[in-house]
């Protein structure tokens, strides 16, 4: 189904479709559901795998030489190796913590990143570090536990570095906003997807996935423009017994809702 609107503000992030009265009221939100620590520490590490395999994979992909040729500095590579390293150290170190609880620490699955150069390889770290800061924030604020609250809290901390590390490679503001925006555990998961080939059928993660949604909208856009979006495999009504639609943009300082 396609859709048109006027961009009433020039924002990147990403866009979903919702009802005004769900804008407070999320439908099938994670964000409504309650978490047992366990659960909250599986979801963490769900994406500490995600980040860990997006790493590992680039530096298999390229060399040194190569992120030289695409002109990031001498310093970069080793500064990336370091920081893949601290991501699978969340990894190892979330694992054994399920498992001294008695848990079943969730399982990698299988991603496919496309990265096709170094640069593109960097451009999509942006994503992937603004996603773990912005999820990292939610899940934090769900977390009852103590102990394990500042554990992960020095955790945001160091994924807030590291996201400032890949943006400032790509000439970009290291830290934008005064604010980074939260996202819940849903649009997590959502975005999560785009990159996601598989996962193993014992994941113990019950969240869901919001209708896939893209848009006319690019690099290009400005205030003003009409963007067209398209959903697949959802039908959403538009007329006057129906609700007014709203696309909410997810952005830094928060998210701008378009009629």
């Amino acid at each position: 189904m396609k859709i048109s609107l006027t961009i009433t503000a020039f924002c990147v992030g990403v866009a979903s479709a919702v009802p005004l009265d769900s804008i407070h009221k999320p439908i099938l939100s994670s964000s409504q559901q309650q978490y047992t620590t366990p659960e909250l520490l599986n979801l963490i590490l769900s994406l500490e795998h995600f980040q860990d395999a997006f790493y590992r994979q680039g530096l298999a992909n390229f060399t040194q030489d190569q992120f030289a040729a695409s002109g990031f500095p001498a310093s970069f590579y080793s500064n990336l190796t370091d920081l893949a390293s601290q991501e699978h150290t969340h990894v190892t170190s979330l694992t054994t913590t399920l498992q001294h609880l008695n848990i079943t620490p969730v399982a990698e699955c299988t991603y496919f990143f496309n990265a096709t150069t170094p640069a593109v390889f960097v451009s999509t770290a942006t994503l992937i570090e603004a996603v773990s800061v912005s999820s990292y924030i939610s899940l934090l604020a769900k977390l009852r536990d103590a102990a394990y609250t500042q554990v992960y809290a020095s955790v945001l901390a160091v994924e807030a570095r590291h996201s400032a590390f890949v943006r400032a490679a790509l000439g970009l503001a290291p830290f934008p906003s005064p604010y980074d925006t939260p996202i819940d555990l849903d649009e997590t998961f959502t975005l999560a997807q785009l990159f996601t080939v598989s996962c193993p059928q014992e994941n113990p993660l019950a969240l869901t996935k919001f209708p896939t949604l893209s848009s006319s909208y690019s690099n290009h856009g400005a205030v003003g423009r009409v963007v067209t979006f398209v959903t697949y495999g959802k039908d959403i009504k538009i007329g006057e017994d129906c609700e007014p639609l709203y696309a909410a943009f997810l952005t830094l300082t928060g998210p701008v809702f378009a009629p």
